[in-house]
Formats: structure tokens, C-alpha cells, sequence
């Protein structure tokens, strides 16, 4: 049998229709119980009812997933509905976990959901010496570098991760992630995949430095405070002056959230972060933390740069199954690069589907998670991570 990849998606109905007819879409395609399932979904609908359709058609088979910020498989689109994916194989072994209170303990997080894939774990085949971990997050709980580094410390070396952290359809509010029946806040859930052929995995944002850089002088876990010992907006409102507009309490916040900012690293790659909204003192929430001392720049890409960093993306992931083909593939991808696409986002998972050609299956994320040597690692914003299943 090897490896096989399956993906089915609803757009309309309750939690329990959407979550039973993607399920069985999916379950019709790949003609046979699956390993695992994946699933992403809007948090506009009952995520309990959710779950319920879903086990009823796959029954035990283990089920991570969260909410999302816009779902899609290899063809269709949609905001509001459900992507699932399914995976077979003879040439895997699987367990899957879940961690709670990643504000207060992220650490302590990690070592729960750890111990869950000790008494959940499916001994892999002989020979089955490749690592990869699935991971969804609370979009919200920050800390996400702190995440993915406390992950790879506790999985120990060799392993991969990728994964992406949930969203609530942009409005910030709040996000959920689950593990079968068990929807939370504030946790993190997982699947560890150890197989015989490697799981491929690129990340690519396709970003440029657009700004005089500046220097993080203060900041606070997500909060990014000063640039330059000034407020952190007064950095922004520089910018937006060269490009002639002026940054008020009524446009500041889109403006922020629409011009990411990167962090520059030692060969000048950037690692981009996602400011949400502007406090009253000036200070400016991201997605994930900023740390101080760090280089900054705000960064800029046209249409044509997101769907060609996509498409990279693809190419990285594809070359990591070693020239194989692959059997689909699991896509996390920032919100808010929809957002800047607009309608022109299915060009996106187009550009996914083209590279890989096996179905595919993501979501759109509040941060992306991917740790692979030789690639950009750790927690993303506004980048594009596609993990290519081989057969």
C-alpha cells in the first residue's frame, strides 16, 4: 500500500453536515480506513458538532485539526467551511497529544503533550527512521519561537516540524485547536509521524526590505514597544509619510497589520512578523514575540512575489521526498497573505497543486511553523510552509 493521500472539503451547513461531508468525501477517496486526520475549520460553525460528524465516518481513526482563518483544498477555496485530509500507510507509525496553558507554561506544555504521544504511540515498521510532528496552535497565545523551540528540544535532534497556528476568520478574538472530541484554548496539538521516507517541507514568504531599518529597544514577549527608543507606530508612521499617508487611530491598525515587518538576520534573510493593532502608548502587538536588539525592517511584495514564493515553497518541500512523487500535501499559509491576494488567492493553491501535483490541503494561518535544516526555521508570519507527503 505505502503512503496515500486523500482530501475532502464542505462549504455550507452546521458543524456536524460540514465536518460528515468532507469527512466522507475524503474517506470515499482514499477507499480505506486512514492513519490520520487533519482538519481545518472555520469558527464560525459549532466546532463540537464538528468533531461528531467527522468521528462519524472515520470513527477511531485519531484526528487532530483547528479553527481557521479560510480553508482550502487542491480545488476549492472557501471562508467559511472545512478541509480535511487523510493519510494511509503501511510505512508509518503515528501518536498524537495535546498540551495545555501555553501562555502561563509553554515548556510545561510540551512536556504534556510529549507524555500523550508515549501512551498513544503506534510502533512504525522496521526501518522507519524519519521524524516529522504535525503541530497546531492557539493562534493567540504567543510565544511561538518558544514554542517550536521547546518542541524540537523535547523531540531531540533530527526531527522535523511543521504546522501552523489557528484563526478565527480575522477577527482576533479566539482560536481553537482539538484533538478528536477535546476542543481548547490555550493548548497545542500534535501528530508525530515516523516513517520510512522523509516528509518534505519548504518555507518561503517571497518578502522585501522596504524600510530604513531600525532597532528593537524594547519589547515584551508580543509586544512590540520601542524601534529606536521611540514608540514602535512612530516607526511605522515614518514610513507611511514616504508613501504619503498619515497614520491616525482610525488607520493605523490596518496599516499595521497590512505591512509586515522583518526581522534581519545575520546573512540579511528575513524573518517576518505580523503586527495585529496599536496600543494607546504606541506600542504594537504581534503575532508572536520580537526580540530586543534585533535589526527590523517593514517589508513589501506584490501579487506576483506571493504566488511566486508559494510556489518555491512547493519546490523546497518536493526536493526534501529526494526526487519521489509525492502523495499530497499540507499546506500552511498566512492569513494575511489572502488577505493582500484578495481574489486572486486561488492562484496560490494553484501554484501549491501545480508543483506538487497530489491533492493538497491547508488552512490560513495566524503564524507557520517549520523547523528543517537548511531552511529558514522556527515561527513564521506572512510565509508560506508546504509539508509534501511522499508515497
Amino acid at each position: 500500500m505505502t503512503t496515500r493521500m486523500s482530501v475532502g472539503h464542505s462549504a455550507s451547513g452546521d458543524g456536524q453536515a460540514l465536518g460528515k461531508q468532507a469527512a466522507s468525501e475524503a474517506r470515499e477517496k482514499l477507499g480505506s480506513d486512514a492513519l490520520l486526520g487533519i482538519v481545518f475549520v472555520t469558527s464560525k460553525t459549532d466546532l463540537g458538532g464538528v468533531t461528531k460528524g467527522v468521528k462519524s465516518v472515520l470513527g477511531q481513526t485519531p484526528v487532530i485539526g483547528c479553527s481557521s482563518a479560510g480553508e482550502f483544498v487542491t480545488d476549492r477555496v472557501s471562508a467559511g467551511g472545512l478541509a480535511i485530509a487523510l493519510i494511509a500507510s503501511d510505512e508509518m507509525g503515528i501518536a498524537v497529544g495535546m498540551g495545555e496553558g501555553l501562555r502561563a507554561n509553554t515548556p510545561r506544555a510540551v512536556q504534556q503533550l510529549s507524555a500523550e504521544f508515549k501512551k498513544t504511540r503506534k510502533p512504525a515498521p522496521a526501518g522507519a527512521t524519519q521524524k516529522t510532528i504535525f503541530m497546531l496552535s492557539d493562534g493567540l497565545a504567543g510565544n511561538g519561537e518558544g514554542l517550536v523551540d521547546a518542541l524540537a528540544m523535547e523531540a531531540g535532534g533530527g526531527v522535523t516540524i511543521a504546522g501552523g497556528a489557528a484563526g478565527d476568520d480575522a477577527l482576533f478574538k479566539e482560536t481553537f485547536v482539538f484533538l478528536n472530541d477535546q476542543i481548547r484554548k490555550d493548548a497545542v496539538v500534535a501528530a508525530e509521524i515516523t516513517s520510512k521516507k522523509k516528509i518534505g517541507v519548504g518555507v518561503f514568504h517571497g518578502w522585501c526590505a522596504a524600510s530604513a531599518p531600525g532597532t528593537v529597544t524594547k519589547a515584551e514577549g508580543g509586544k512590540l514597544v520601542a524601534i529606536d527608543g521611540k514608540p514602535a507606530i512612530d516607526f511605522y508612521r515614518a514610513y507611511a509619510k514616504k508613501l504619503g499617508v498619515e497614520l491616525t487611530k482610525e488607520n493605523q491598525n490596518a496599516f499595521v497589520f497590512t505591512h509586515e515587518l522583518g526581522i534581519v538576520l545575520m546573512n540579511n534573510e528575513l524573518k517576518v512578523r505580523a503586527p495585529l493593532s496599536v496600543n494607546d502608548d504606541g506600542s504594537i502587538n504581534c503575532a508572536t514575540e520580537v526580540p530586543e536588539g534585533k535589526q527590523v525592517r517593514i517589508v513589501e511584495g506584490d501579487h506576483g512575489a506571493i504566488i511566486a514564493a508559494a510556489k518555491t515553497a512547493a519546490e523546497n518541500a518536493m526536493q526534501g521526498l529526494g526526487g519521489g512523487p509525492a502523495a499530497g500535501a499540507i499546506v500552511f499559509d498566512c492569513v494575511a497573505r489572502k488577505l493582500v491576494l484578495d481574489q486572486k488567492f486561488k492562484q496560490e493553491v494553484d501554484a501549491f497543486r501545480d508543483v506538487v501535483k497530489a491533492p493538497v490541503m491547508g488552512f490560513n494561518t495566524y503564524g507557520e511553523i517549520a523547523r528543517v535544516r537548511g531552511q529558514l526555521s522556527g515561527f513564521h508570519n506572512t510565509t508560506a510552509v508546504v509539508a509534501a507527503v511522499p508515497t
